[in-house]
């Protein structure tokens, strides 16, 4: 993996479940780590629901091997999260290339 390809910088971040007042369980997000990354878009489109203009992208992030991360996490990108679809390690724990896609 060249480290200059890695120029995008990420954060990703993990579910925290708390309970409210109510007794319902709330599920929030923590900061898990920021890296660097190279990012590529794979498609991107626009849907219209209900008069609404929705975009809806898919990306493929690639990363150093960090240990821990699952498919319930989120990644953050320009400000935007991301759902992660799939994890897939390269080579023997040299990275990891995450497939994420913006919620509808």
């Amino acid at each position: 993996m060249k480290a200059g390809s890695l120029d995008r910088r990420i954060t990703i971040q993990q579910p925290t479940e708390t309970q409210n007042s109510f007794g319902e369980i709330v599920v929030s997000f923590s900061n898990f780590a920021e890296v660097w990354a190279e990012v590529i878009p794979l498609s991107g489109r626009e849907l219209i629901t209900a008069g609404q203009v929705l975009p809806e992208a898919t990306l493929r992030i690639t990363i150093r091997w960090l240990a821990g991360i699952n498919e319930k996490f989120r990644i953050l990108y320009e400000g935007v999260a991301y759902d992660i679809q799939h994890i897939a390690e390269l080579k023997r724990r040299e990275g990891l290339q995450i497939t994420v896609k913006r919620p509808e």
